[in-house]
């Protein structure tokens, strides 16, 4: 279960930086997780919970935004979402893409008292 260790080092960067705020609780992390990450929300805020006992942010809300699987295509320029891995452009048919999106996995926020 890789959660556990995202969720220790998303406790360790977010209470690094209240400490630095002089913050003495942590009520919210908002999270931005790329698909492909392949993080389960249901998990990671399990994990959380777990790792997150006796901390300043024992409590706090994981907020995960998922994000989608997006590309451009060197062929045609077009920007598209990618649907069921299917790694083709849906405007001209061609392989040669690039990924925009999807592999994000960062701490957008951090709502602190």
């Amino acid at each position: 279960m890789h959660e556990m260790g995202v969720a220790q080092n998303i406790l360790d960067i977010a209470v690094a930086a209240a400490q630095k705020e002089g913050a003495h609780k942590i009520t919210r992390i908002n999270l931005i997780a790329g698909e492909l990450r392949g993080v389960v929300p249901m998990q990671l805020s399990f994990c959380f919970g777990i790792v997150a006992k006796d901390t300043i942010a024992s409590g706090a809300y994981l907020n995960i935004e998922e994000m989608p699987v997006t590309a451009h295509c060197e062929n045609c320029s077009s920007d598209f979402s990618v649907e069921d891995y299917q790694y083709v452009c849906p405007k001209c048919g061609s392989t040669k893409i690039q990924l925009t999106g999807g592999t994000e996995l960062r701490i957008k926020d951090i709502e602190i008292e």
